[in-house]
């Protein structure tokens, strides 16, 4: 089974996000609007944080990482955590984007302080990441043997969204020919 940790925005946030999506795409079709299609864009109820990807367990190990999970909602001093938009970005850059991203800003670090702790308690279990954690939710990911250089949306578009998370979520994610499913597998509540 494949699966990931995730913060999950609630229904108003993922419209609210869907609506900046909506945006990048016009500006986007201003540029090049060939560009588009080369792009595919996340589903707005797929529109999640990332915190750590686990990748394929078998049942034995979904059990250890559910009781590491449940021990850290309980421990870890954190009610609530913050999130501001910060900007459109990409990775690895816009000039050579693979993945569209909304970029957000955690001004208590909290978010790194919960990342950094299911990191350690992980690696204990044999789970490392292979990415540093930063704060985002993918808009969309540029399909394979695809160039584009978006450079030129830098700082175009602007947003007074904000919105805070009170929980973390273990996540399924299955791939199917449409696209990848992603199902609430266990909220543990900060």
């Amino acid at each position: 089974m494949r699966t990931f940790i995730s913060l999950n925005p609630d229904i108003d946030t993922k419209r609210k996000i869907s609506e900046i999506q909506i945006r990048l795409k016009e500006k986007i079709s201003t540029v090049n609007k060939s560009f588009l299609d080369l792009v595919k864009w996340e589903s707005e109820i797929n529109f999640h944080m990332t915190l750590f990807f686990i990748g394929e367990v078998n049942e034995d190990d979904l059990s250890k990482i559910r009781s590491v999970l449940n021990i850290i909602g309980k421990e870890l001093q954190i009610s609530e955590m913050g999130f501001t938009f910060k900007g459109i970005d990409a990775f690895p850059k816009l000039k050579f984007p693979r993945v569209l991203i909304l970029d957000l800003t955690n001004k208590d670090g909290k978010v790194f302080e919960l990342s950094d702790t299911i990191n350690s308690a992980l690696k204990e279990h044999g789970y490392i990441s292979d990415k540093k954690f930063h704060p985002h939710i993918t808009l969309g990911r540029v399909k394979r043997d695809r160039k584009i250089n978006l450079t030129c949306i830098r700082d175009t578009l602007s947003s007074d969204l904000s919105f805070k998370v009170n929980s973390f979520c273990l996540m399924k994610s299955e791939l199917k020919s449409s696209g990848a499913e992603y199902s609430v597998m266990e909220e543990y509540e900060l």
